[in-house]
């Protein structure tokens, strides 16, 4: 496997990927309406923009092994100014979860931070409903902040849980 920054060549198998683990994690917390319609034309404008007009202060990785693309992190360094740095999207193949995958990008993008935007906290956003990923925050030693209702890109919205981690090396210290 092998971890490298994204380039705009990547923007539809990053969405195919973000739809893919949307449609199999946000069953019951999205509307099936979206996932199963516009979540690709969706998910394929945000990274075409992203990806063509990164901000200065963003980094996106990508894994891929023989399968092709299996993984991905897009975080924004210093984007909040009490919170800091923001963990945007994490997401893996659902062949390779549990394989570690997730603790290698979540780490990688860790030393991109502490690089970057050492002295601030890291912090994502996660539905309160997907208990899968809030164990995985809370294993790498995040702790939940709060919980708020947040609109989604379905139209909706839904509680989420703001995870906080003291700063990049909390996280590049994770086991």
């Amino acid at each position: 496997m092998a971890l490298r920054e994204a380039q705009l060549s990547d923007a539809e198998q990053i969405a195919m990927l973000h739809a893919a683990s949307w449609r199999a994690t946000y069953r019951g917390m999205m509307p099936d309406q979206f996932l199963d319609g516009d979540v690709v034309s969706n998910r394929l404008q945000v990274w075409n923009t992203r990806l063509s007009r990164p901000q200065s202060n963003q980094f996106v990785c990508v894994a891929e092994d023989r399968e092709g693309l299996v993984g991905f992190i897009c975080v924004f360094g210093g984007e909040d100014p009490i919170w800091g740095s923001c963990i945007d999207n994490l997401h893996v193949s659902s062949s390779r979860k549990r394989s570690g995958l997730g603790m290698a990008l979540m780490q990688h993008a860790a030393a991109w931070l502490s690089r970057h935007h050492p002295q601030v906290p890291v912090y994502l956003w996660v539905m309160e409903a997907n208990s899968g990923a809030r164990r995985f925050y809370e294993r790498l030693g995040a702790s939940n902040a709060g919980t708020f209702e947040k609109s989604n890109p379905s139209g909706g919205s839904a509680p989420n849980c703001r995870y906080v981690w003291a700063g990049p090396e909390q996280l590049i210290n994770a086991r």
